[in-house]
């Protein structure tokens, strides 16, 4: 029971450890990508947004346009 007791608390440490790598790996990953993606993510945001409003503005114009035509 001790030897199993033993390799448990071994094993246990290894997974600290990794999760404790990965924490690590993860706050560098966030602190150093994630403003360059929120800049991303807002740009895309703005071209919907405009993309949107001349879609609008087209169908506005079209119905506009029919009613004369």
């Amino acid at each position: 029971m001790t030897r199993n007791n033993s390799t448990l608390a071994y094993r246990v440490g290894q997974l600290e450890k990794e999760t404790d790598g990965l924490n690590t790996k993860m706050d560098a990953l966030l602190t150093n990508h994630l403003p360059h993606l929120e800049q991303s993510i807002l740009e895309v945001k703005t071209r919907v947004n405009v993309l949107t409003a001349v879609n609008i503005g087209a169908v506005i114009l079209g119905v506009i346009v029919s009613k004369y035509l």
